[in-house]
């Protein structure tokens, strides 16, 4: 038998809460779309902090370093 990490639980966890808070704001606005949006805007920032965190990872040299 299989038993869910900590980590596996939360995520489950945060995707049941998004998923209501996406119902939610599809039966105020009338638009069925808006759940897919919440979770576009959600993945584009997930991606925009790990361009950075990666970019971070770079080391950062200057022409001095050349000699």
């Amino acid at each position: 038998m299989y038993s869910f990490s900590m980590i596996e639980i939360i995520i489950i966890i945060i995707i049941i809460i998004l998923g209501d808070l996406g119902r939610r704001i599809t039966r105020i606005t009338d638009d069925k779309r808006e759940s897919a949006f919440l979770f576009q805007r959600l993945s584009v920032a997930i991606q925009r902090y790990n361009a950075v965190v990666i970019q971070g990872t770079f080391a950062h040299t200057t022409p001095e370093d050349d000699f």
